[in-house]
This record gives structure tokens, C-alpha cells and sequence, in this order.
């Protein structure tokens, strides 16, 4: 169950290797979708081992009210030298992050800031025995992604980029499907898509890809397939 604390204002909880110190202020839907999708985000580095969320969240919360910061921790609970943190008011980014490192300094914390590449897009690959209809439902077992997008890089053998609504819900499913690779193939892996790939695999789509409106069923891909051809 998660605990009220720094002062009645955050929330913090914990889900696997991630500690979370959330705001408990009724925010509109327009900026809880923004900051949902990572607007904003600042990537926080070289933190001591023994720092933890409550002494960064400290420091933080002299520049602003802080909508959420996501701190990666060990099984000892130590700290694994990164977090993550996005103020409610995310705009003037620039001036924030210059501010916020001094604070750190200040502070002899050591800390380093700077703006998230809020990756939310997995790869996976090798897949074997699986159709793509079979492994769109496979995958929505697991996790809950906003787009899966499927190339066939040779006939029949495709590699799928799975996107997510933000870098902490990519995480998670990172971790998951780590565990479950063995249902998609005895050589199938997942891994974050990293802008190499993102550009190679962007490079290399067809124009003939289509985009599926609704659920597709096993019995659909024949004719999917057939139409992509022509």
C-alpha cells in the first residue's frame, strides 16, 4: 500500500526496482496527459548510492511543485545511480535543469542533470512460431502499449517495435517480457530501440504498411498480407 508522506503533499509508492514520489494535487486531464507522456522529463545521474527519493525530492521541490520523480533502486534498496523527475510546470526547461544542478552542487549530492530521452519504444526480434496477429495478442497478456508496429524484413519474418505512453510504462514492460521471452521463441529477445535502430527501422518502412483500426484475427492475415504485396 502506498504511504503519505513530505508533508501530506506526495505520495510515495514502490513497483519492482522503482520508487515513486508522486504529487497528490488534483491536476487537469490536458496536464496529466502531457506529463503522462513525459513532457518535461529530466534524467538525474551519478546519484550516491545511499541517496535517497526523500533527499532528492528535498532539493527538488525549491524550484516548484514536483509532479512525480521515479527513483531506481537495488534489492538492498540503495540507490542505482539514476531517477527520474518532471515538475507540474515543465516549461522552461532549460533554466530549470541549469538551477536544479547547482542545488545538487550545493547540496554536495554530485548529482547530474539533464533532459530525458523518454525512450518508449522496445524491440523485439527473433520471434519464432508466432504470427504477427498472434504475437499482438501475446503482447496484450503482458503489457499495455499504445502502438505496435510490425516490418517484415524478409518474407515471413517480421521484427516488431512495440510503443508505450512513457519511458516508466516502456520500463515496466521491459522487465515483464524479459521474463516471458520463452512464449515468443526459444532465440526471441526484447530490448530498448535506441535511436539507431528507431532511424534504420524508420528508413526501411514500406509504404505499403497498414494501419489496423480494430483487433485482427488470425483468420484477417492472409488477406492483409495479400493486400500489402500489391
Amino acid at each position: 500500500m502506498p504511504s503519505m508522506n513530505f508533508d501530506k503533499k506526495y505520495c510515495t509508492s514502490q513497483i519492482n526496482g522503482t520508487v515513486y514520489m508522486t504529487t497528490m494535487k488534483n491536476l487537469s486531464e490536458e496536464q496529466l496527459t502531457k506529463l503522462n507522456a513525459g513532457a518535461g522529463e529530466i534524467y538525474l545521474s551519478n546519484i550516491p548510492k545511499k541517496c535517497s527519493a526523500k533527499r532528492i525530492m528535498q532539493v527538488a521541490v525549491k524550484l516548484g511543485e514536483v509532479y512525480m520523480l521515479r527513483n531506481k533502486i537495488d534489492f538492498l534498496r540503495d540507490s542505482r545511480g539514476f531517477a527520474y523527475l518532471q515538475y507540474i510546470n515543465e516549461t522552461h526547461m532549460k533554466n530549470t535543469m541549469h538551477a536544479l544542478q547547482q542545488l545538487f552542487w550545493n547540496a554536495k549530492l554530485g548529482i547530474r542533470v539533464r533532459k530525458s530521452r523518454n525512450q518508449r519504444r522496445l524491440l523485439l526480434n527473433n520471434v519464432d512460431r508466432l504470427s504477427p496477429v498472434q504475437v499482438y495478442h501475446e503482447l496484450s497478456k503482458y503489457s499495455q502499449y499504445i502502438k505496435l508496429c510490425v516490418h517484415e524484413v524478409q518474407p515471413y519474418y517480421y521484427i516488431y517495435v512495440i510503443e508505450y505512453r512513457n519511458n516508466d510504462k516502456a520500463a515496466i514492460a521491459h522487465h515483464m517480457l524479459r521474463s516471458k521471452m520463452g512464449h515468443f521463441g526459444a532465440n526471441a529477445y526484447i530490448e530498448w530501440l535506441d535511436k539507431y535502430q528507431e532511424n534504420n527501422t524508420s528508413q526501411t518502412l514500406p509504404s505499403c504498411c497498414l494501419q489496423l483500426q480494430q483487433p485482427v484475427t488470425e483468420q484477417q492475415l492472409p488477406a492483409i498480407h495479400e493486400k500489402s504485396e500489391h
